[in-house]
């Protein structure tokens, strides 16, 4: 094969890759029709615990612990908080805190949503999953 012919294939495989590569365009774009949820940064001092997803639309799924990124639409979601009972009800040796009802929501793209899990009720059966913060990206 000739040195032309070499450059002619040559440049030949590297056009058909080309379509491999992700334009950076694409990405930003797909990004921000996503939904961001953060789970870490609860408000110790209102009640308001972090949350470790673990369940989301009834399926288990291991998320960051810091948040995540979920396509728009209704969701629901669920997982382990950390209570920070300093400021807030203490647990009492008999009380026990069962599963919580799953959070449903309706999650807009472009936007941030702040969910944790509300504990300043005396009455334990009142603790749920909150979203307690919504910021416009």
């Amino acid at each position: 094969m000739t040195q032309a012919g070499k450059i002619l294939l040559l440049s030949g495989l590297m056009l058909a890759a080309l379509p491999l590569v992700a334009d950076p365009v694409d990405e930003d774009s797909a990004a921000s029709e996503m939904v961001k949820v953060v789970t870490q940064a609860g408000r110790p001092g209102d009640c308001l615990a972090a949350l470790a997803v673990n369940k989301i639309d009834g399926e288990l799924r291991a998320v960051s612990a810091q948040g995540f990124l979920i396509e728009p639409g209704i969701h629901t979601i669920n997982g382990r908080a950390t209570l920070d009972t300093r400021k807030c009800q203490p647990i009492a040796v008999d009380q026990q805190i069962g599963s919580t009802a799953d959070l449903e929501v309706n999650l807009e793209a472009g936007r941030t949503y702040y969910i944790a899990y509300d504990h300043k009720s005396q009455n334990a059966e009142e603790w749920r999953l909150v979203v307690w913060k919504v910021e416009f990206d």
